[in-house]
């Protein structure tokens, strides 16, 4: 049975580097020595997409934003812009006299990152707020860290934000953080810039610190690329964002894992459970995927561009915008999957169940469907350009407006078929089955149409008058 909770996404805080951040980042990787930025994802862990959004300032996640500012040396804040950069500072330095001369030489102590709940010099106490509301509506951290100020001091400082409602994880000095907590239990602050206000807490000494929850994600993904264990279980993990390039997952179980924009390029998960996994912007491209149980999973906007899918489960998965060129789904199972957009160019397609799938505006130039099960299939708008479709199953199946320019259609099955304004140029429906198949307005110039069946005399003349071809006849078109 397949878990419910499976087809509901999690929400996911998302932050976006400041164009100011992006220029201190950029000269943190060029600092630090990194040759690259693929070099610089590799090292981290990171998926190439991440750090590519990263660095065009479009919104990741937050634990990976987090781990790219820690690499580069960088307060996280500062770069998405939710407190001000500082100047370079000095750091703490000693002084001590040089033996050869009278100068004063400083030496520089590297500065540490506090993960204490309490500072014990600066006497600094962590809270953690809890708003109500949908963390994707949060348009600036900066505005609510203000205004938590404004009921509290100058000292509060946003440290970290997490699922849950949002959690807000905030640090200041006593005083600041006993007033703040004492205006939100006595009611007068009941909403920080339109969220209400559900609970405040100050964090004991005992408290988790709130980068353990990361630091396992990462130290797994490197245990999964490092050791090579078939049949790992993996069921519900978060592996988002991560670099799994090349890694052996055959037989995992990665039921409602979250895979979302995680590099699986060159993966071994033949045989896996991905059963409600989110694969969504994955890049999943030479993945070999066979026998591969998908169902309901999100794959879209995902690569699979060249990956092998034979025999893979894709039942009611969402594969909307995926690109999936040249990829091998022989045998494959997508009966009432969502392919609305997805790229299928050069796809295989043979045997495949496609019954009740979302096809619409899909490209599907030079797929190979032959014999593929289009039961009731929506290809509204789809582009079957030099498609083969011979002996496909099309009963009932929606081409309004489809263009099927050159397709093949040798004895494909289209009774009921709606084929209303497609565009059948050259294609070859010779042995066709068309008993009550909608051609209105349909283009039929130089289609072949001999040896179909299901047709009325008026048809033929009607459709040969419009340049269909039936037999070595030639067409008879309509006077202009």
């Amino acid at each position: 049975m397949i878990d419910p909770s499976f087809g509901r996404k999690k929400k996911k805080i998302t932050i976006t580097a400041s164009p100011k951040g992006i220029h201190v980042a950029e000269n943190a990787l060029i600092r630090l020595g990194f040759e690259s930025k693929l070099n610089f994802a590799k090292s981290q862990l990171l998926s190439r997409s991440t750090v590519t959004k990263f660095f065009k300032g479009e919104p990741i996640q937050l634990d990976s934003f987090k781990r790219i500012c820690e690499a580069l040396k960088l307060d996280w804040r500062e770069i998405a812009g939710i407190i001000e950069q500082r100047q370079p500072k000095q750091l703490p330095t000693s002084s001590y006299s040089s033996p050869d001369s009278d100068e004063v030489v400083e030496q520089v102590q590297p500065e540490h990152r506090k993960v204490t709940v309490i500072d014990k010099q600066s006497q600094k106490i962590k809270a953690v707020i809890t708003l109500e509301g949908d963390i994707d509506s949060v348009q600036n951290w900066k505005i609510i860290q203000s205004v938590i100020r404004e009921h509290s001091g100058d000292t509060i400082q946003i440290t970290d934000i997490k699922e849950g409602s949002i959690r807000l994880f905030v640090e200041g000095s006593p005083e600041d953080i006993e007033l703040l907590v004492s205006r939100i239990k006595s009611g007068e602050l009941k909403t920080v810039t339109g969220f209400p206000v559900k609970d405040v807490q100050i964090l004991s000494e005992s408290s988790d610190d709130e980068t353990t929850e990361s630091d396992k994600k990462w130290h797994l993904v490197r245990k999964i690329v490092n050791q090579r264990v078939e049949g790992r279980k993996l069921r519900g993990t978060d592996l988002s964002n991560a670099d799994l390039s090349g890694a052996n997952l055959i037989g995992a179980n990665l039921s409602g894992a979250d895979l979302s924009d995680a590099d699986l390029s060159d993966a071994n998960l033949s045989d896996a459970n991905l059963i409600g996994a989110d694969l969504s912007g994955a890049d999943l491209s030479d993945a070999n995927l066979v026998d591969a149980n998908l169902i309901g999973a999100d794959l879209s906007d995902a690569d699979l561009s060249d990956a092998n899918l034979s025999g893979a489960h894709l039942s009611r998965a969402d594969l909307s915008r995926a690109d999936l060129n040249r990829a091998y789904l022989s045998s494959a199972y997508l009966n009432r999957a969502n392919l609305s957009a997805a790229n299928l160019s050069a796809a295989n397609l043979v045997d495949a169940n496609l019954v009740d799938a979302n096809l619409s505006a899909a490209n599907l130039v030079d797929a190979n469907l032959n014999h593929a099960n289009l039961n009731r299939a929506n290809l509204v708008d789809a582009n079957l350009n030099h498609a083969n479709l011979n002996r496909a199953n099309l009963v009932d199946a929606n081409l309004n407006h489809a263009n099927l320019n050159h397709a093949n259609l040798n004895r494909a099955n289209l009774v009921d078929a709606n084929l209303s304004a497609a565009n059948l140029v050259d294609a070859n429906l010779s042995d066709a089955i068309l008993t009550d198949a909608i051609l209105e307005s349909t283009i039929v110039m130089d289609a072949l149409f001999d040896g179909s069946i299901g047709l009325t005399e008026d048809m033929k003349r009607d459709l040969e008058r419009r340049g269909a071809v039936f037999g070595d006849r030639p067409p008879v078109l309509s006077a202009r």
